[in-house]
């Protein structure tokens, strides 16, 4: 293996471990922003090296070429494009330079292109989600990677389902739950106070900003990749495609990924130029045709998926009666929240556990939830013990947003 493809491999390789390493997001996210991103990195990847260092053309030269001139003719038909005009029956080729346009076949050359620019435009609403998420001054992506680890911590320890006493209250508490109110809950109130000091209470507004940009962009790669292969006979080729390999169709009926096409070119004589057509030979229309057809049906799924998603989170963000969510984190304990948690998390508070139920799961979300309450409790007295005759403000903002309760 040469050193160009163990470098174009590495790259690959490097780009897929730092989208794998990501928080996990949402069903749409990862579709789009890992599986869609993987899919098409590795398919442009295999299909660079083929066209560079493989033969993706080969052309039928009349016999009285050299060497040279064969390759010659190759390179110029690979640049410049082939054009399909149907072997079966006895239809002349076309006349008109019009007409042979018509049937060019524009795609070949640039399906690695094309490829790899559709993985870049995928990952671009996680890149804009993330930038959304520094601007904003709440480390989400470390408020849940802080969580998970001292989830994964308190899974492994020894004690993590024994009960133990606490001396400031007459009953008992699973040690998971203090491990979450010693540590975790302290984190993430810290997180919401200095987020909100910047545009932390704006981060469920960013990230319905990027979820509609990645259902938007979703429909637009679908429809891309449907113009490329632009097909005279279907508006959408993907399932009549499909339907016509099924039933025997032949490529060289209606054209579709040709494996065989005509290129002309012309040869300069003494005194006028020649044109010359020669037959040459797509052979990676075979596993176009293939990879074409699964990425139009995915990029719909994809597209189709994203859309849901978007519609669910605009429910979700915006609904009126957030108290029933918040509650439901309680089941767990059989608690209520306390008087001022509700107006205390906000929205941006209730958007930062919707992502840990997300990411990491109800169970741990639900003791984050009770934790974030008790910790707040704690913070309230000691405000109360430090101002007593200050006012009953909420703690983690001096305007907070509230949530509708």
């Amino acid at each position: 293996m040469t050193s160009p493809q163990l470098g174009a491999i590495n790259s690959v390789n490097s780009l897929i471990d730092k989208v794998l390493r990501q928080p996990k997001g949402d069903v749409a996210d990862r579709l789009n922003s890992r599986v869609t991103v993987g899919i098409l990195t590795v398919s442009a990847a295999v299909l660079f090296s083929t066209h560079f260092w493989g033969s993706p053309i080969n052309c039928w030269s009349p016999a009285q070429f050299t060497g040279h001139w064969v390759e010659y003719v190759n390179q110029f038909c690979y640049v410049h494009g082939t054009y399909f005009s149907s072997l079966e029956g006895e239809e002349p080729l076309p006349v008109k330079e019009e007409e042979r346009q018509d049937e060019f076949v524009r795609y070949y050359q640039w399906v690695p292109y094309i490829l790899a620019a559709q993985a870049l435009l995928f990952y671009i609403p996680r890149f804009v989600w993330k930038s959304l998420c520094v601007f904003s001054g709440f480390d989400l992506m470390g408020a849940i990677n802080f969580v998970n680890r001292s989830w994964a911590e308190t899974k492994c320890s020894p004690k993590s389902f024994a009960c133990v006493v606490t001396h400031n209250k007459d009953k008992r508490k699973l040690e998971r739950q203090k491990i979450f109110e010693d540590h975790v809950a302290v984190y993430l109130c810290d997180s919401l106070m200095l987020g909100r000091q910047k545009q932390g209470r704006l981060i469920g507004v960013f990230y319905m900003f990027a979820t509609v940009l990645q259902c938007i962009n979703a429909w637009i790669q679908w429809y891309w990749l449907n113009a490329v292969i632009d097909s005279k006979h279907y508006n959408f080729w993907g399932p009549h495609i499909l339907h016509d390999l099924a039933n025997g169709v032949s490529w060289k009926e209606k054209g579709h990924f040709p494996r065989i096409t005509h290129c002309d070119f012309k040869i300069l004589r003494p005194t006028s130029y020649q044109q010359e057509t020669v037959l040459c030979v797509l052979h990676l229309n075979i596993y176009y045709e293939k990879l074409f057809i699964f990425l139009w049906f995915w990029m719909f799924f994809v597209a189709t998926v994203s859309t849901i998603n978007t519609v669910w989170w605009m429910i979700t963000l915006c609904r009126k009666n957030a108290s029933k969510t918040v509650r439901g984190y309680f089941e767990l304990s059989n608690g209520e929240p306390s008087k001022h948690f509700i107006e205390e998390l906000g929205n941006d508070g209730l958007f930062m556990m919707e992502q840990v139920t997300l990411n990491i799961g109800r169970v741990p979300a639900s003791y984050l939830t009770t934790a974030l309450d008790e910790e707040l409790a704690n913070r309230r007295c000691e405000a109360k013990e430090l101002h007593p005759y200050g006012d009953d403000s909420p703690l983690l903002s001096p305007h907070p947003e509230k949530v509708p309760v």
